[in-house]
């Protein structure tokens, strides 16, 4: 849940620092310009030169009530593999995945981008296992590990995002 968090708060630093005004959109969302608001954000990536195959949209419930009230995603073909790994949707060949909105930069409802945009490298530091620890039954596992997140100068025009207003 933090690393999601500081991942986000990347990316929408990246794109809000990349001097891309393009790829912020700022309005409120209804059902009826949700999708209009979604499509001006894939055009933005796409006059980016970003490639379209393989695009995430990380979406809060809130943006997905008003896609789901829209219509849209009815005519989405998606299968149960799809649905068990946290797809929700995919519309115009983007995969539509819900986020809780705690996890997104402020005031973002959307981000869209491509995977190869953004590195979030983990890396365990040292862990200790406990065989039966004090009021427990079982082993008790403690780690530390380091995660950092970082956008590509060269990918950061394959990244766009939706603001409320």
């Amino acid at each position: 849940m933090e690393i999601d968090t500081y991942i986000f708060a990347t990316i929408g630093t990246a794109i809000a620092t990349g001097a891309i005004a393009a790829n912020t959109i700022t309005g409120a969302t209804t059902s009826a310009n949700a999708y209009t608001n979604f499509t001006n954000l894939t055009a933005a990536l796409t006059n980016g030169e970003a490639p379209e195959e393989g695009r995430v949209a990380a979406v809060t419930p809130a943006f997905y009530n008003a896609f789901k009230q829209s219509g849209t995603l009815d005519a989405s073909d998606l299968g149960l593999k799809d649905r068990k790994s946290g797809v929700a949707g995919m519309i115009d060949g983007v995969k539509i995945v819900i986020v809780p909105s705690t996890r997104m930069p402020a005031d973002t409802d959307v981000i869209i981008g491509h995977p190869d945009a953004v590195c979030a490298p983990e890396k365990l530091i040292d862990y200790t296992l406990h065989n039966n620890p004090p009021g427990l039954s079982g082993d008790l596992l403690e780690y530390r590990h380091r995660y950092d997140a970082f956008v590509d100068t060269n990918w950061v025009k394959a990244l766009a995002r939706h603001k409320t207003a």
